[in-house]
């Protein structure tokens, strides 16, 4: 056991603290009863090789708090008593911890209003930080959480975002700064959160044409494709398609073709629509794993574009074939073993020591098996086109358009690097459209009325064309209410809060009348606002109805207005880092919960009122822990 203390307020508050080896336990009673600073530097290697004594956290672990956390200049702070709560701002005093007022708030910025680009610009509001862990203390062993709460930092865990970040919005405003160590810029990886769309867009126009993207932060993953001599990880200083330079650019330019463009994705409709037929088939069979029903049905959509071959994985009754079925099941786990990776902060400066963690192993062992099944379908669908043996549906895919065109003359891109991209294509192709369809499927089966109204929508359509589901019926302007419900889905639960992190590439910019330097990295939270009931009226009720035409044009000139911006639309980015298969994972998804709301009526078991009753996780997304819905067969079906 550690027993530690550390001075507190007026009072002598003192924080006991659990955990760890006996051998821990002299070193850190010297440090907090003593104020040895060179005893702070014999904590593990958790912190810089100069320790943390000296900084202000050091100042905290060692002698206790000092002064109440402020955006306010320095040289206004020496103005304050140094013996004021680093929260309450109250004196140590005990008598004035006693006369202070009930109402007093607890947090730092509890003061600062939330405004959007129409009211005066807000303050930037520093999150409190330490090094390595940045503002994440919580990932501190023993005392995380005890640290958190005394920096007035909620606390994250795994299955708390939605939570989380309304949180952060208004503890902290609209225009907030936190330092995650390994995603942002600058010595301490400052992150600055963004909620105004105006404000982002001022971002993403000076990405320049090497945008900063996402999967630069997947270090395990970079590690793994160096370490296997993937001609599309680059080589020397340039981290090929996991940077931003010209190698990107180019595989990029390949991978995106025949798949972002609103012309390619429909082309695609038909086999996706016949892949959802087939996987609704398995809705009820899954009752007891819907999770792994969704993932399936997933694979079984995607596999339809990218092969042009319906692999019937979710539906238990049809032959499937076990390559398939582990393909399926690793691609998931790989993914979820990455994002473990870099949830857990330690699992960093570890990995920049040169140490191979037991995580680090468990990713590689299953993204091994990824790459292995993924290069043996793709081996054996070259060799089948090069001998003409494809079908018509296959030669329609999008591996044999992507065949054809590395044929061509001014081809940039090589032979390895090309099976490189597909591998990660398929990799990718799974997670985000089940997410995206395990919550909707939720909503609907709490919300009865809605999809009682999104059935008779979808059935006039398709009973009108002879039971078939076209990408015309699909469509917008046919289905409003189903692309409706997609959107409030999406804001009550999307796969995550901040979807999108950018960086000024270009040059330096001013945000909230703010000057960032060139390279400053800043995160989008497309959630918080949306869960704000000055914005949105009863914002924890799903109400599809909020996006019909007839109410957008209504909420014009009202708050409500902002959240319509596709910045809020959907969850696969914006600007040239946009996900390159959000356009088929979109159509995905309306084709699969349409046929799903076709042939069931979704019912949520006893205990399940609302959204809120089904507990979520982060995996690679915010995947909802999926009760045991029942499927019941529509009349006509029966």
């Amino acid at each position: 056991m550690i027993a530690s203390r550390a001075a507190g307020c007026a009072a002598g508050r003192r924080w006991l603290i659990k955990g760890g080896s006996a051998s821990w336990q002299g070193r850190l009673h010297h440090v907090c009863d003593a104020g040895d600073e060179r005893a702070l530097k014999t904590l593990p290697r958790l912190f810089p090789a100069n320790g943390i004594a000296g900084s202000e956290m050091g100042g905290f672990l060692v002698h206790g708090p000092s002064r109440r956390f402020s955006t306010v200049p320095d040289d206004a702070n020496a103005r304050t008593k140094s013996s004021q709560c680093p929260l309450s701002g109250r004196s140590l005093s005990s008598d004035a911890a006693a006369a202070a007022s009930a109402t007093t708030s607890t947090f730092p910025n509890d003061d600062v209003t939330a405004k959007n680009s129409k009211g005066n610009q807000p303050e930037l509001t520093k999150v409190p930080s330490m090094p390595v862990f940045g503002s994440f203390f919580v990932a501190v062993p023993f005392i995380g959480d005890r640290l958190s709460t005394f920096m007035g930092i909620p606390i994250m865990t795994a299955g708390n975002a939605y939570e989380f970040y309304p949180e952060m919005r208004r503890r902290f405003g609209d225009f907030y700064a936190l330092d995650i160590p390994g995603i942002g810029s600058g010595p301490r990886g400052t992150c600055v959160v963004l909620n105004d769309p105006a404000e982002m867009i001022k971002v993403v126009r000076q990405e320049g044409s090497h945008p900063r993207g996402g999967v630069e932060s997947l270090f395990p993953f970079q590690s793994w494709m160096r370490s296997r001599g993937m001609a599309a990880a680059g080589k020397g200083d340039d981290p090929g398609f996991m940077g931003r330079g010209d190698t990107w650019r180019r595989l990029r330019t390949f991978l995106q073709t025949d798949l972002l463009s609103p012309q390619a994705a429909r082309g695609y409709v038909p086999g996706v629509a016949e892949a959802a037929a087939i996987a609704s088939r398995g809705a009820n069979s899954y009752r007891e794993n819907l999770n792994d029903f969704f993932n399936y049905a997933a694979f079984d959509m995607f596999t339809s574009v990218f092969f042009g071959q319906l692999t019937r994985t979710a539906d238990p009754e049809a032959p499937t074939s076990a390559e398939d079925d582990e393909f399926c099941r690793v691609a998931v786990e790989s993914l979820n073993l990455l994002i473990a990776q870099l949830m857990d902060k330690t699992q960093l400066p570890l990995h920049k020591m040169g140490v191979e963690t037991e995580a680090y192993r468990k990713y590689v062992e299953a993204q091994d098996a990824v790459n292995r099944i993924a290069r043996e379908k793709i081996s054996r669908f070259t060799e089948r086109h090069e001998a003409g043996e494809l079908d018509e549906f296959e030669k329609a895919s999008y591996l044999a358009r992507a065949i054809d065109r590395l044929k061509a003359d001014d081809c940039a891109v090589t032979a390895e690097e090309f099976e490189d991209i597909c591998v990660l294509l398929l990799n990718a192709s799974v997670d985000t459209t089940s997410t995206f369809m395990c919550w909707m499927a939720v909503h609907l089966a709490v919300n009865p009325a809605a999809q009682e109204e999104l059935y008779e929508e979808i059935r006039a359509h398709v009973d009108g064309s002879g039971g078939a589901f076209t990408a015309e019926s699909l469509a917008k302007k046919r289905s409003p209410y189903l692309h409706a419900a997609l959107r409030e889905s999406h804001r009550l639960t999307p796969v995550h809060p901040t979807t999108m992190t950018k960086s000024n590439s270009a040059g330096a910019i001013t945000v909230h009348g703010r000057e960032f330097p060139k390279d400053s990295v800043f995160t989008f939270d497309q959630f918080s606002l949306g869960m704000d009931p000055d914005v949105v009226d009863d914002p924890q009720a799903f109400r599809p109805e909020r996006w019909l035409p007839e109410s957008l044009e209504a909420a014009k000139g009202t708050p409500m207005e902002v959240l319509d911006h596709p910045f809020y639309r959907d969850p696969f980015s914006q600007g040239a880092r946009r996900c390159p298969g959000s356009r088929v994972a979109v159509n995905e998804t309306l084709a699969f919960l349409a046929r799903l709301v076709y042939d069931w009526r979704i019912e949520a078991p006893e205990g399940v009122e609302t959204y809120r009753d089904v507990k979520y996780e982060q995996q690679t997304l915010l995947m909802p822990q999926l009760p045991q819905l029942k499927f019941v067969p529509r009349p006509r079906n029966t």
